[in-house]
């Protein structure tokens, strides 16, 4: 939602955009922003380590290419996810073999949209888990959530000015806001603090957000003890992974999804979590030209530019 909605309205500019920072680098599934040529322009730290490329910040091996989102993906799947962006559709759960920066190569499914006219793809990128986490076989899984880790925001806002703070509050809104998979903030108490278009639309209320933005959460999940084995992981592991489950829309009906969601602390306190969904069956997912036009993204916030 964007930075008017009441649940926003008395909060700092940079404490809001810390919010922003926080969703996006501390996600369990891998987001980035690219250019047509596959140019990175954003990545998260999830999706540079299903990479192999090296952390933010961090120098690239001797010798080593610039990331790029085309090698990664190959030429065949760079053309099938520019195709679809141009004509104004989602791709979802395309599953694809990434070129990692190594040369070894993983199993992964795929997400993507984009603005032709900005010049911006949306890409979101998780691995081919066989497990689930809870769940039965939770190797795979429970492996990669070992290596995620909740990183402190703050010191990515340090010399940041008041345009700064504005630039860089208005891309990761825009990102949120039209990334192709449904996403929620969940506040301690279980209100849903913020949640975006694709996620507003399956859930039948995309003219009516405060329908589900500012509401209790739990409710759009159908089955009672996918709630109690949620809730028990994120209280243990601090993590869902690729988590079957089954949510109800606000009309009622029903639809399977995935559940990826991790726990977000302040000063060790719990405050919340940050939840991305994927369709089950990608029929099932609003599709067709975007009714909207992202934000240009800008080419540099005072450095701050992956």
């Amino acid at each position: 939602m964007p930075i008017d909605a009441p649940q926003y309205n008395g909060i700092a500019a940079t404490d809001y955009l810390r919010e922003l920072l926080d969703l996006f680098e501390n996600a369990n599934i891998g987001i980035m922003v690219t250019r047509f040529d596959g140019a990175v322009r954003r990545a998260n730290p999830a999706q540079r380590r299903i990479a192999g490329w090296a952390p933010s910040g961090a120098a690239e091996p001797s010798g080593a290419a610039r990331p790029s989102a085309r090698t990664l993906l190959g030429d065949d799947v760079w053309e099938q996810v520019t195709a679809a962006a141009v004509d104004g559709h989602t791709l979802h759960n395309l599953p694809v073999d990434l070129r990692r920066a190594d040369g070894s190569t993983v199993a992964a499914l795929l997400d993507a949209n984009g603005d032709a006219d900005g010049g911006v793809l949306r890409l979101v990128t998780r691995p081919a888990f066989r497990g689930s986490l809870p769940g039965p076989d939770e190797a795979d899984t429970r492996a990669w959530h070992k290596q995620w880790s909740q990183t402190e925001v703050g010191p990515l806002l340090d010399g940041l000015g008041e345009t700064a703070v504005t630039a860089l509050t208005k891309e990761l809104e825009d990102l949120f806001e039209l990334l192709p998979v449904p996403l929620h903030g969940m506040a301690r108490t279980a209100e849903v603090r913020r949640t975006n278009l694709i996620h507003l639309a399956f859930l039948g209320c995309a003219d009516e957000p405060a329908r589900f933005v500012g509401q209790n959460l739990l409710g759009i999940f159908a089955v009672e003890e996918d709630l109690v084995a949620l809730g028990e992981s994120m209280t243990v592991d601090n993590a869902i992974l690729n988590y079957p489950t089954t949510i109800r829309r606000l009309d009622g009906t029903l639809l399977p999804m995935q559940v990826y969601s991790s726990t977000v602390t302040r000063d060790g306190e719990f405050v919340g979590t940050r939840c991305f969904l994927f369709f089950t069956d990608a029929s099932d997912a609003p599709d067709g030209p975007l009714p909207f036009t992202a934000h240009p993204v800008p080419a540099t916030v005072d450095g701050y530019r992956r």
